[in-house]
């Protein structure tokens, strides 16, 4: 009589699942430094998760007392149409921007680079000195540039 030897069952590894909406896969808190964040907030930061559900991944560099401030969300639902709403646009590292708030002390960015496109807003903090209306978009573009070459669309 010959007995066959039984062998374990091959187990093959399990597909991953595609990534659910709302949910990309690079973690925007990568993306900047917590130095480059410290040095344009103006205080020691570091980065701290601060995801939007439906909307996207996001990191938060935010000053003690959160009067100024860096984010940047990473979304992946459709981009917006923002053609009415944009103030103005400009090529930020080869990709095409919309400024939608820009009043000297606040700045909000989109980016559309496909998926995940990019929100990127900052906030200084109020000094009592008037600034010029453009005065934080125009200092964070080098920031924007940097998390522009560092999600690698």
């Amino acid at each position: 009589m010959v007995v066959a030897a039984t062998r374990p069952p091959l187990r093959l590894p399990r597909p991953r699942s595609p990534a659910r909406p709302g949910q990309v896969a690079t973690d925007p808190c990568t993306l900047l430094t917590d130095s480059d964040a410290s040095a344009h907030v103006g205080a020691q930061v570091n980065g701290t998760p601060d995801d939007l559900p439906n909307v996207g991944r996001g990191c938060r560099w935010e000053a003690p007392g959160g009067a100024a401030y860096l984010s940047v969300i990473l979304n992946t639902p459709a981009f917006p149409d923002i053609t009415t709403s944009s103030q103005r646009t400009v090529d930020i590292a080869g990709k095409k921007a919309a400024v939608l708030a820009d009043d000297g002390t606040y700045c909000l960015v989109y980016v559309n680079g496909g998926t995940p496109w990019l929100q990127f807003s900052s906030q200084s903090a109020d000094t009592g000195r008037e600034v010029a209306k453009t005065f934080e978009c125009e200092r964070s573009m080098q920031l924007v540039s940097k998390v522009i070459a560092n999600l690698k669309w």
